[in-house]
């Protein structure tokens, strides 16, 4: 007979998610997965506005345009799970379920949680709509001057200044530290510490990342709180007291999630990294209304033509040959490589 845990122990593997995770306190949860594997997110965009006019017989408003609108379908499809095996203790269901939740806090603490926190950083850093790219790695005195950068940034694309993390890997941390624009945990509280804040720059509380949490370039990453969608579906977690083959129980689970950047707020994601993590924008050139992307070695490019961001929207196409714009389109293209982000590069009707 199986034994669900999933109930049993929610809040103890609730409690630890809480303590250990690296990413979740910055995570965003508004839109509900339960249930769905898949969901639509759609922005409605906006138009230039006019001034109005009295001299006019008709549109005195100005003349409209079509509103047109951007779709995101997010789909669930990391599910790491797991199996092992529970040797005999005195067999009796007490001494099974104690080891069993012991067993499933130390696998998510280990494991699975950690998986989580590189995942989601790498789809942040993937997703981030501002990108500085940092000429040579940066120092204990030039770090500080980036950071204000990509904070101010995305201040000018009005990203709220409440909420924002900045996450970097320890090596540039320990540099931050020996910067005296840095604020320590010490003029913070201790209750900084527990939430894994250890200081704060530019308005914004630090979290050193360990190495290999970040992908390789990254010098930091600001993540405003709701600017990404991180379901997380706790599907199973069981014991399987009689498994023929095996003395002990076995126990076995598996965690659904995945991570999103939302399109309408990619703004809130800035990264600082180096040539190789943030891509150039791919060389556009145009003739008799047709656009060529040069597409350098080692990736793809991805374009839209209907106004939408090629980051996030569905109607995103990978280039493979020239395209011919309508008058009105504008070719917008990312260079897109696993674990790196790319400049937009843009090219309007001609």
């Amino acid at each position: 007979m199986a034994v669900n845990y999933t109930t049993k122990y929610a809040s103890k593997i609730a409690e630890r998610f809480h303590k250990k995770s690296i990413t979740d306190s910055a995570c965003g949860h508004e839109y509900e997965f339960t249930g769905a594997k898949t969901i639509k997110v759609y922005s409605v965009d906006t138009v230039e506005e006019t001034q109005y006019d009295r001299t006019k017989g008709s549109n005195r408003f100005g003349d409209p345009g079509n509103l047109g609108d951007t779709t995101q379908e997010m789909t669930c499809t990391q599910q790491p799970a797991f199996t092992f095996v529970i040797e005999p203790l005195d067999n009796s269901d007490q001494a099974i379920e104690k080891s069993a939740g012991k067993a499933l806090r130390r696998q998510l603490d280990e494991k699975t949680i950690p998986g989580m926190d590189k995942y989601r950083l790498k789809k942040w850093v993937m997703g981030a709509n501002i990108q500085v790219k940092a000429a040579i790695e940066p120092t204990k005195n030039t770090i500080v001057e980036l950071i204000i950068e990509a904070n101010a940034q995305m201040t000018d694309a009005l990203v709220p200044l409440e909420n924002r993390t900045i996450y970097m890997p320890t090596k540039m941390y320990q540099r931050l530290k020996q910067n005296p624009d840095f604020i320590s945990v010490d003029a913070l509280g201790k209750e900084a510490l527990s939430r894994g804040v250890v200081g704060m720059v530019d308005g914004c509380p630090i979290k050193p990342v360990p190495k290999g949490y970040l992908p390789e370039g990254v010098y930091f990453l600001i993540k405003y709180k709701g600017s990404t969608v991180d379901p997380v579906k706790m599907q199973q977690y069981d014991i399987l007291k009689k498994v023929q083959g095996y003395a002990g129980p076995v126990v076995q689970g598996v965690t659904y999630y995945d991570s999103f950047v939302l399109g309408t707020k990619g703004d809130g994601l800035a990264v600082c990294g180096s040539a190789d993590l943030i891509l150039d924008a791919p060389a556009l050139a145009i003739a008799t209304h047709k656009v060529t992307a040069t597409v350098a070695s080692g990736t793809t490019v991805k374009y839209t033509t209907d106004g939408t961001n090629p980051r996030y929207s569905d109607t995103a196409q990978t280039y493979t040959a020239a395209v011919t714009l309508k008058e009105g389109e504008t070719f917008r293209c990312i260079a897109v490589k696993d674990g790196c982000v790319g400049v937009e590069g843009v090219q309007a009707y001609e």
